[in-house]
């Protein structure tokens, strides 16, 4: 069932909020149960199952924020029918409309207003917007009454904020890789590189050999998310915070990362330079949507030999009636650094628990299901549980995410293993978490542009990312 909801009432409680933008990311849940009824979205328990010990909760109806969109998605509803299956427990959807860009997150609206809210959706650092905003629940109490071990499942995954305690539970990793397009190297004649010793410096020199610009033929492809601007320091060993809690970007490591990352679309000029990017020329799913060669081999669109971004972009290939194609897509992991250690970002997908939800040890029971057997769905989903075997991890990857792409690319459970399952491999967060974060990142972004696009010396604009990240750590410090 699905029912609209927000109030003019939520608006005019929350409006001095300020500008947060915790925009989900991804899917949004809700859960929650009473013994006793209450009105607008307070969760409901009146058991319609046969008492079953290992389903204390089952017949508890639970409430999910999500749009209307994301209610009605494949993968939402099996998670539904999944909590549903292994708990007993029923879950609802209250419509919330999405945050425009700017807006206050709607679901962060509707809980400091004190509407009873379930389960909620993020990562860690959009989850830490809520955790500020004082409307998230501690899970530690009850997982230690339900006898649960949240570090021995999740390690080091689990979102934990400045009072040391854990207010969410991470289902999945978005890990950072390279797509490639295997017909532009085939085509340019450049054979594909091995996982072993994929740095930048291997990158660059690849991207050149298959970027033709007479052909609109791009070597590389990244979006314009803040994360591009400082990944290169972040892989040099760079922190965003210093000890004393201030703003670490006078390190030289986020100057040469900033010169770095422009540097590809404006001296090498192996990807769309972000003035060309910024004007919407080539949007944000422009890999996959190359369509089909004509007759004499050549596209009516742009094609792009190597993307780099979140794992999330996986989801695009198999969908060949939004995406046609006619070439198949090899994985290898995100290059870096000659010099370093092999590193990649990272952002786990967490679900965490209102303050506001009616039934919280219910929707602590739903989260730990989601969180622990989301990925078995068959979404190419990367497990953020550490606990699994190694014939559990093997399983997994040739049984669940080999046939989730046999018939589009046939990527093999190899390629798979070194781009998200190497152990070895160092994880960096792809988002800033700690003092005025959120801020923090809409200064990346709005900053470091101008130096990319020509209209400020980068100086200039190291100073202001600098000046800038520090008077918000200030100004967030004050509350």
């Amino acid at each position: 069932m699905q029912r609209k909801f927000i109030s003019r009432r939520s608006f005019l409680k929350c409006a001095g909020v300020g500008a947060v933008t915790a925009a989900a990311a991804g899917l949004l849940a809700g859960c929650g149960g009473s013994d006793s009824s209450s009105s607008g979205a307070a969760s409901s328990a009146a058991p319609a199952e046969p008492a079953d010990p290992n389903k204390p909760y089952a017949g508890v109806t639970l409430y999910y924020a999500a749009t209307d969109t994301e209610a009605t998605g494949p993968e939402m509803q099996d998670i539904v029918a999944m909590v549903k299956e292994k708990t007993g427990i029923n879950i609802e959807f209250n419509i919330i409309p999405k945050a425009d860009t700017g807006e206050v997150d709607k679901r962060l609206v509707s809980l400091q207003a004190g509407d009873a809210l379930d389960i909620v959706y993020g990562t860690v650092a959009q989850l830490k917007v809520f955790y500020d905003a004082g409307v998230l629940e501690p899970l530690d109490e009850m997982a230690g009454a339900a006898g649960y071990d949240i570090k021995s499942v999740f390690g080091d995954s689990a979102p934990v904020y400045d009072d040391g305690q854990t207010y969410g539970l991470p289902a999945f990793t978005d890990v950072w890789c390279t797509f490639i397009n295997s017909k532009v190297f085939e085509n340019a004649g450049v054979e594909i590189p091995s996982a072993e010793g994929w740095t930048w410096e291997k990158y660059i020199e690849t991207a050149q050999k298959l970027t033709n610009l007479d052909e609109e033929i791009y070597g590389s492809l990244m979006l314009d998310y803040d994360c591009y601007n400082y990944m290169y320091a972040l892989q040099n060993g760079a922190e965003h915070y210093k000890e004393d809690g201030t703003s670490n970007y006078d390190d030289p490591r986020f100057r040469d990362s900033v010169e770095f990352f422009y540097s590809l679309g404006n001296e090498l000029q192996i990807q769309p330079d972000i003035t060309t990017y910024k004007a919407g020329v080539y949007p944000w799913n422009a890999f996959p949507s190359t369509g089909v060669a004509n007759a004499d081999g050549s596209y009516d669109k742009a094609q792009f030999g190597m993307f780099v971004c979140g794992g999330w972009a996986a989801s695009m290939l198999p969908d060949t009636e939004k995406y046609p194609r006619d070439w198949q897509c090899v994985i290898l992991p995100m290059p870096y650094p000659e010099g370093q250690e092999p590193s990649t970002l990272t952002v786990p997908g967490c679900y965490a628990v209102p303050s506001t939800s009616q039934n919280k040890e219910a929707a602590f029971e739903a989260v730990r299901c989601i969180a622990e057997n989301q990925y078995t769905l068959g979404y190419g989903r990367v497990p953020a549980r550490v606990d699994l075997t190694d014939e559990e991890t093997t399983d997994y990857i040739e049984n669940g995410l080999v046939p989730t792409y046999a018939a589009t690319d046939n990527i093999p459970a190899e390629q798979f293993k070194a781009a998200w399952f190497d152990p070895t491999r160092k994880v960096l967060s792809e988002k800033i978490v700690g003092t005025a974060d959120t801020t923090i990142s809409q200064i990346w972004t709005s900053e470091a542009p101008l130096y990319g696009m020509g209209q400020q010396d980068l100086d200039t604009t190291m100073q202001n990312i600098l000046d800038r990240s520090n008077e918000a750590i200030k100004e967030a410090e004050l509350y």
